[in-house]
């Protein structure tokens, strides 16, 4: 049994708003006690699945005489006949929908949809002295104005994602601020716009686009005239409802929906193709948190502001995290708040509800639901809709259904009509998207899953659409195990095994002298006195690539990005006048992709090669949950070894020539300033780069870092100890890193226009307007590694590193700190 939570007892109030109410009331229409029991009229205001699944519970109360459908829909026949009517009208006509109800003699306007509570039905109502289960237009505003909704969620603290809200006339800074951020977002339409209001960029070219449809070419008319633009939230959505009399908050099984027109998730949203409930993914602390940290804060902000809901309160809530926090731990968010009952998850919730509907609304409306526990049979419920072709598109109308009487029949499916049209006594006819849902209740989600289907499958008509998966995730994690294995968490061993096979051969071309064991083993074996050496000291250097990885994952390029990783570990190594003799790396991912992995792992091998290392082990690992399909992270580790005699840095005095290396490009360094500075610029990697003919903007960003161990090894022992010292210059730039080897006292005299920047440098250095301060310390600008050099054999060292193949510039000179 779910129950409300607090139960506040401040009732004299509303019950005087509601003794107001029925004092306006005609006298005529005024009933007796008994009457009141057994003979109401209840209209209900829709025409959809939900408005007949309201209609078909309602009618299962034994005070519930009669049921006006406003407008209702085909399905009114398969409802007990003598105790329902259609009435043509116009829901968004609240005029004309008061004056039906008065017509009637209606006791009860329950509403269905959303639209007519914004233009204020109940308010109407109301004043006609006629009950109306919903919000009041200032408290279904909630549902009517994102903009409103999220502005009250931050003044009431409500678990959200960080937002801003634009309005007419600004496009151009709604278009800055999407530029400034770097995380994914959503851009929602504020008003109501069927459902369609809500657009997912997946760039920033995209969400300008969005923003230019929305503010400027008016895609969703007036309800565009406000955009909210949040952050976009990652996880699993679930639907949560409940019953609320303005103080007390009674909550009903979570649902979940499934929004993509086709299976497992894909296509284009819709208004919901099924649900189920109660959602095992929502846990009862999950529902604690709900009930807690938003549906009853949501009632209680609403009443302090003085717009008091009554009605159903429906927050879609996201359980996950910020698309900007991969690591961050999962917590509940609520997405949009809707002011009614939703479609399909009514005709799942209400299934499973064995108190008496108009009993629980009237405690609802008279605000004394504290005092009504409601009572939920155990079990499980599906529904499945049934669409028309072309849906959510454009689609025929007009076909003959055939078999609904069938489900009729059977008592495990309840068939609730959506757009359906009835042209005689026995048929019905498709007049929209979404024509039928299909509902079976059952003590178990598998079973109600297969009756439902078993249900579907029972009518027809051309074209019919559905989904066949509704429910069927959480179904299968419900079904008891059989014995876990290993792969039964998502992790294939044989997917490692095949990418060490892949790459074994060419690991093994990578051997050197004193390295000769097989990958497999338990540990890399390397025989210093075999490689010659006779008092090293080892030298150790770990790294990994950065968000460089981003780009490579977004371009699906892989077989460079292992290169970064050699030469990120290596080039720290030689620094200190050490030979990298191996290496190891470790590759991390969800679910391990074999040519992507064997790609990766390759251009590691490549690595190797080009820095005289043996590749002589590492580590693949596979961990669902932990990366974002389709993403890995890599880390390396050089280990290398120099005579003792031969540790640098050594000598290094005033008067000492600085030599420049020249880098390939950005390296592997500053790529989080990268991203945002492209993304900022409106391009995609897959464009054309601005700054080189022939080469995407990706393409030139994920060049590799350039290696240069032999050639400053060749310089370190073929000059007789003229070098001095080498600087790697990586994080923190030129300004950052060459410090590091100058003795105390000592300062290096740079001419900053003494080498060429690259252009694509260039470029990303212009796109962001950093001044020259801020670019020497976050890029290398040009100079991937700093020779110090004894100035009587500058140009010796200089002619052995451009006969190694390195561009080298002569970039300053050492001075004792004070001279000049």
């Amino acid at each position: 049994m779910l129950t409300g939570a607090t139960a506040y007892h401040h009732h004299r109030d509303v019950s005087g708003v509601i003794h107001r109410v029925w004092a306006r009331q005609p006298s005529t229409r005024r009933k007796t006690n008994d009457e009141v029991t057994s003979n109401v009229t209840v209209m209900v205001v829709g025409s959809g699945a939900r408005e007949h699944c309201l209609a078909w519970k309602l009618l299962q109360s034994s005070h519930v005489k009669r049921v006006i459908l406003a407008p209702g829909n085909g399905g009114s026949s398969s409802l007990l006949q003598e105790r329902v009517n259609c009435v043509e009208v116009n829901v968004e006509d609240v005029s004309a929908v008061v004056h039906a109800a008065q017509s009637h003699n209606v006791d009860l306007v329950v509403v269905g949809p959303e639209v007519p509570l914004v233009l204020g039905l109940a308010d109407a109502c109301r004043k006609a002295g006629i009950l109306c289960f919903g919000p009041q237009a200032r408290a279904a505003i909630l549902e009517g104005s994102k903009a409103f909704s999220k502005a009250f969620m931050s003044r009431h603290g409500i678990p959200t994602s960080r937002f801003s809200v634009f309005g007419k006339g600004q496009y151009e800074d709604a278009v800055s601020y999407v530029k400034s951020l770097d995380y994914e977002v959503v851009i929602k339409a504020s008003g109501l716009a069927a459902g369609k209001g809500v657009l997912l960029p997946d760039s920033l070219a995209e969400s300008i686009d969005a923003l230019r449809r929305v503010m400027q070419e008016g895609e969703f008319g007036a309800a565009g005239d406000e955009v909210v633009i949040e952050e976009r939230l990652v996880g699993f959505e679930a639907s949560a409802m409940a019953f609320s009399d303005g103080y007390t908050v009674v909550p009903m099984p979570c649902a979940q929906d499934h929004k993509r027109v086709f299976d497992d998730d894909a296509g284009p949203n819709t208004g919901g193709m099924g649900a189920y409930a109660p959602t095992p993914l929502v846990t009862p602390a999950l529902q604690r948190d709900i009930l807690t940290k938003v549906l009853q804060p949501t009632v209680d902000g609403m009443r302090k502001e003085g717009r008091p809901y009554v009605g159903v309160l429906y927050a879609g809530i996201m359980v996950g995290r910020p698309s900007s926090s991969p690591q961050a731990s999962q917590s509940i968010h609520v997405l949009e708040f809707n002011c009614r009952m939703g479609d399909p998850e009514t005709q799942v919730v209400l299934p499973l509800l064995s108190s008496d509907l108009y009993e629980v609304i009237m405690a609802c409306v008279e605000g004394r639901l504290d005092q009504r526990p409601l009572e939920w049979r155990s079990g499980s419920a599906v529904t499945v809709v049934c669409a028309s072709p072309g849906y959510p598109g454009s689609y025929p109308k007009g076909a003959p259904i055939t078999g609904i009487n069938q489900n009729i029949a059977d008592t495990h499916n309840i068939v609730f009509h959506g757009g359906t049209k009835q042209t005689s006594p026995n048929a019905v006819v498709t007049s929209g998207g979404r024509v039928l849902s299909v509902t079976a209740i059952a003590d178990d989600l598998p079973s109600a899953i297969t009756n439902a289907y078993q249900g579907v499958g029972r009518v027809s008509f051309d074209g019919m659409h559905f989904r066949k998966d509704i429910g069927a995730k959480a179904a299968l994690a419900q079904q008891p195990s059989k014995g876990v294995t290993y792969s039964d968490s998502g992790v294939d061993t044989a997917r490692g095994d095949q990418v060490v096979d892949n790459i074994a051969p060419i690991a093994k071309s990578t051997a050197r002298r004193g390295a000769d064991s097989d990958l497999g083993g338990f540990g890399a074996l390397f025989d210093l006195k075999a490689a010659g050496f006779v008092d090293p000291i080892l030298v150790s250097g770990t790294d990994g690539v950065g968000t460089k990885l981003k780009i490579a994952h977004k371009m699906n390029v892989h077989d460079t990005i292992g290169i970064d990783l050699v030469a990120m570990c290596v080039n720290d190594v030689v620094v200190q006048g050490a030979e990298p003799l191996f290496f190891l790396d470790y590759f991390a991912t969800g679910k391990i992709d074999v040519g992507v992995a064997s790609s990766v792992i390759a251009g590691v091998a490549q690595g190797c090669t080009l820095s005289g290392s043996a590749l002589t082990g590492g580590e693949t690992a596979e961990m669902p949950g932990m990366y974002a399909p389709g993403e890995y992270d890599l880390a390396g580790f050089s280990v290398g070894a120099v005579e003792r005699d031969g540790l640098l840095p050594k000598n290094v005095a005033a008067g000492d020539i600085v030599l420049g290396l020249a880098s390939s490009g950005v390296h592997s360094n500053g790529y989080s300033l990268v991203r945002l500075l492209v993304e900022r610029s409106g391009l995609t990697f897959e464009d054309n780069a601005p700054f080189e003919a022939g080469v995407t903007l990706g393409q030139a960003l994920l060049r590799p870092t350039r290696i240069y161990v032999k050639s400053c090894l060749a310089a370190i022992r073929g000059c007789g100890g003229s070098v001095h010292g080498l600087a790697h210059i990586t994080g923190g730039g030129i300004t950052d890193n060459l410090p590091r080897v100058l003795p105390p006292n000592t300062i290096a005299d740079l001419s900053l226009d003494s080498w060429e920047v690259p252009a694509v440098l260039r470029w990303l250095i212009q796109q962001g307007g950093l001044s020259r301060e801020e670019a020497l310390k976050t890029f290398n600008c040009g100079i991937g590694m700093v020779v110090i050099v004894d100035r009587n054999r500058a140009a010796e060292v200089e002619e052995v590193l451009k006969c190694e193949g390195e561009t080298v510039w002569r970039i300053g000179e050492l001075h004792h700190a004070g001279e000049g």
